[in-house]
This record gives C-alpha cells, structure tokens and sequence, in this order.
C-alpha cells in the first residue's frame, strides 16, 4: 500500500470513529438549550382582584422563579389551588396602602410565603423559589 492510500485509511479510520462522538455532543448541545431550568414560569393569565374600595381592582402579572422541571410541572398541576390563594390573600386590601415599593415589597413576601405553604401542603416540597410582579396596576 502507498502513503496515500495509507492516510486516506487512516483518516476515513479516524473520521468514521469520530462521527458518533460529535453526534452524541451535538445531541447533548441542543438539550442543554431547550432546558429552561432554573428558570421562569409566568402567571397565565394575569390575576385581577377587587379591592376593598367599590369598583376598585389590582391586575397583577407575576414570574416564578423555578429550579426545576419537576418544580415546574407541580406548579402547573396545583395552579387553580395557587390562583385561589393569590385571590384570597390579595382580595380586599386597600389600594392606596399597596402603591407604596414598601407595601410591594411586604406583599410579595406573604404571597411567597402562602404559596410555598400550600406547595409544602400539597406536594411536600415549596417548589417556588421566588416570584416577581411584572404588572401590578391598581385602579
């Protein structure tokens, strides 16, 4: 055999030994992409309470912070139960009193603190990390 035949068979050697490592990483590339976690879920569709004052309302659209997909799809499982305690929770409350960062501020504390209790609840586990208000429009 030449030297040419000899490197042409040693790189087609090369190259079909490599070819299922670079698929393999290829594949590993694109799950890593599609895997959003940790990572946000948002509140759909956003929450809308009346308030103590008549004709009064907060609209509120919020993100939580998840680590997991797991976490995620047990949100998504107990969402109603989660909406129902948002609605109770901010449901009559001043909306002068809640305009203030302060009172925001306070305010995402104890709706983390509920649902994280209702997620220990129903699940066993928080599965909430955190949650930021994207909207919060009183009117």
């Amino acid at each position: 055999m030449n030297v040419l035949t000899r490197t042409t068979a040693v790189l087609l050697a090369l190259f079909i030994g490599l070819t299922p490592m670079i698929s393999q990483t290829a594949h590993a590339s694109e799950d890593a992409a599609v895997a959003p976690y940790p990572g946000y879920m948002a509140l759909e569709p956003p929450l809308i309470v009346n308030l103590a004052k008549p004709r009064s309302y907060l609209k509120l659209s919020l993100q939580f912070y998840i680590e997991t997909q797991s976490d995620a799809d047990l949100i998504t499982q107990h969402m109603p139960r989660l909406r129902d305690r948002m609605i109770s929770l901010l449901g009559g409350r001043d909306g002068q009193e809640i305009m203030t960062t302060e009172a925001r501020d306070q305010l995402r504390i104890e709706l983390l603190d509920s649902l994280r209790k209702t997620m220990m609840e129903q699940t066993g586990r928080p599965a909430i990390g955190a949650i930021y208000f994207t909207d919060f429009i009183v009117q």
